[in-house]
């Protein structure tokens, strides 16, 4: 039976909601005296088990902060349980205009780990980059693509209680609007992996759309939805304006998923890459999650996917065999596999080769499993 190819990093489903023709270079507005914010509703996509990382651009205005405590929210996954967090980025105001950017990350055994940097007066008051990241070994924050604080992990993955939402803009509604942010916001992104410190650099400046895998992109221009393929669409609530801002972005063109995955114990295993597929970049690698820490598996690099997938002992494999490459991997502690391939700047533009992920997986057919696939092509 011919099955048809699923191509995830297009998200015609999101697109399709979305105006007619997308704002460019705009933002969220948000203003700490009145309640305001987005929300997702609760995936276990926005809790990923095999790592995080947070993005967005912002500005932050500290010499307008009402008096009072107040902690103005970049995002906080988490609001009702225990009265806690599952992970936020915000700013620790406190009662005195304390100025520290925070990020907290409460692991499944209820201990948090956190991450201070202290910054100045106004130093938030143009548009910045900030980037979290956690993966069990560490958590790390990153100020315009440099990294400024780290705290160390305890190997175990983000508190997932269930049924908690995502919000980007507010924290809590405790005493509502104390932690509803005081600036703009965004290009908000989340992956279920942590970018390392040249992922974070390699795409900062960039809008970021379509991107396969567990991924989500806010790009806030004039809409709320989630432009990549998780499709974690929010909603607005209270007051939130949309604002033109000055950030010029490009916008390359990113890995196409293709097919479907064989499930194993931790559900679908999907493909992801690091960053657009662009001459000289040199970090550029592939990640693979949901799979069983620790685990081995065998990337499949082939110059094309197949038509349709070849049921191989109840496994389907979308790659042709007739070039195939097969480096092996090891996931790390929380389930995910990378394999790094570095593009220079030499390289021929316009290649294009497939990868699929197998895996050793005790909940797949045959002890094993595998990933969709993901189409990459080479680019300025």
């Amino acid at each position: 039976m011919t099955l048809p190819c699923r191509l995830h990093g297009l998200t015609f489903a999101a697109l399709t909601l979305a105006p007619t023709t997308l704002a460019q270079n705009v933002g969220a507005r948000f203003d700490p005296n009145v309640d305001g914010y987005l929300e997702v509703p609760y995936s276990p996509q926005v809790v990923p088990q095999s790592g995080i990382t947070i993005e967005a651009w912002i500005t932050y205005d500290d010499a307008t902060l009402p008096s009072g405590w107040r902690y103005p929210t970049i995002v906080r996954q988490g609001l009702s349980v225990g009265g806690s967090e599952d992970y936020f980025l915000r700013i620790n105001a406190d009662n005195s205009n304390l100025k520290i950017l925070r990020w907290k990350v409460v692991t499944s055994n209820g201990v948090a780990v956190t991450c201070n940097w202290t910054f100045t007066a106004g130093a938030l008051s143009t548009w910045t980059h900030v980037a979290a990241t956690y993966d069990g070994t560490a958590a790390n924050l990153f100020v315009n693509g440099n990294q400024v604080a780290t705290a160390a992990g305890n190997g175990l993955p983000i508190r997932d209680v269930g049924n908690e939402v995502f919000r980007i803009g507010k924290g809590s509604d405790v005493a509502t609007p104390i932690e509803v942010w005081n600036g703009e916001i965004d290009e908000v992104r989340l992956w279920s992996f942590a970018r390392t410190q040249a992922d974070i650099q390699a795409t900062m400046n960039q809008q970021l759309i379509g991107v396969p895998g567990y991924v989500s992109t806010w790009n806030l221009d004039g809409h709320p939805l989630d432009t990549s393929a998780a499709g974690l669409h929010a909603t607005l609530n209270g007051t939130v304006v949309y604002n033109p801002n000055p950030l010029n972005l490009a916008i390359p063109a990113l890995p196409l998923a293709v097919g479907n995955s064989t499930p194993g114990c931790l559900g679908e295993l999907r493909q992801m890459p690091s960053a657009a597929a662009q001459l000289g970049n040199l970090g550029f690698s592939l990640r693979c999650a949901r799979t069983p820490p620790s685990s081995i598996a065998i990337y499949a690099v082939s110059l094309a996917p197949l038509p349709f997938g070849v049921n191989v002992l109840g496994v389907d494999i979308w790659l042709d065999p007739t070039v195939l490459v097969t480096p092996t991997a090891i996931a790390d502690g929380l389930g995910v596999l990378s394999l790094p391939f570095p593009i220079p700047a030499t390289a021929p533009l316009g290649f294009s080769f497939a990868t699929q992920c197998l895996v050793l997986d005790p909940c797949g057919p045959q002890g094993f499993t595998a990933s969709d696939a993901l189409v990459v092509t080479t680019q300025p």
